[in-house]
């Protein structure tokens, strides 16, 4: 796994995401994420997961250099692998936190928004869902996944204001749990995914699951046609506009 670190400290495993400054998503590194994921899921010896990021920035959201120039056909197979990789993470049936070493944007609030916990450090880091200033949708799914999550205000303010906030007000809102120093936060996120691990592994599972199956039944029964409307928006004249001024800020 070219793009992650992998690390165990007693029982809890720590996945950082190691793509570049920005970690940005794209199809083999969701594949990449999932099967990580997937092998934590499977492993006894693992009581708990933390995802963080070995940069100072969580996830910068897709690799729209990449994707910007993909092919619907492409476009569509990236889509779907994220579907894969949101529902694993969303569904674990262990603890699973992340720490967010900062920024965390569009696809990076939906990969965070997946946890059961967000831990953030302390500084200039800030998170939301900036789609509707390019002209994107936000996919339905997440949407009404991370109802659970994040949390109804926080998901409304992200969403339709369309900018970031920093960690400080997003923990304000409700889609934070903590705020701690830099140096400390994977210490911390590990030593609160170990309590949650205390927990008996089945236990833990069916208390998440009666949580959150609602939600996942919301999610995917707007899966489909909340695909199409992302895609079709992502293709759009409006969408291909806000993308191309986003990547054209991005070279500056």
């Amino acid at each position: 796994m070219s793009n992650l670190r992998i690390e165990s400290r007693d029982g809890i495993r720590v996945i950082l995401m190691a793509r570049g400054k920005a970690n940005p998503l794209n199809t083999e590194f969701a594949e990449e994420l999932h099967q990580a994921t997937h092998e934590a899921q499977g492993d006894p010896s693992v009581r708990a997961v933390v995802l963080t990021s070995a940069s100072k920035i969580f996830c910068g959201g897709f690799d729209l250099g990449e994707l910007a120039k993909a092919d619907q056909q492409t476009f569509g197979r990236f889509i779907r692998t994220v579907e894969t990789l949101f529902f694993e993470l969303f569904l674990l049936q262990k603890p699973l936190v992340a720490a967010l070493t900062g920024h965390a944007v569009a696809g990076g609030v939906i990969i965070a928004g997946a946890a059961d916990f967000r831990f953030a450090a302390e500084g200039s880091g800030r998170m939301g869902l900036p789609e509707a200033t390019l002209g994107v949708h936000v996919p339905r799914y997440t949407l009404e996944a991370m109802r659970v999550s994040l949390g109804d205000r926080a998901l409304t303010r992200m969403a339709l204001g369309g900018d970031t906030v920093p960690f400080a007000e997003a923990k304000e809102l409700g889609a934070i749990d903590r705020v701690v120093p830099e140096a400390k936060l994977l210490d911390e996120a590990v030593a609160w995914a170990a309590h949650l691990g205390m927990a008996p592994s089945e236990v833990y599972a069916s208390i998440k699951h009666d949580l959150r199956s609602a939600a996942v039944e919301r999610a995917r029964d707007v899966l489909v046609d909340g695909r199409k409307a992302f895609v079709d928006s992502w293709f759009s004249p409006v969408g291909q506009k806000g993308i191309a001024a986003t990547l054209a800020k991005m070279h500056k």
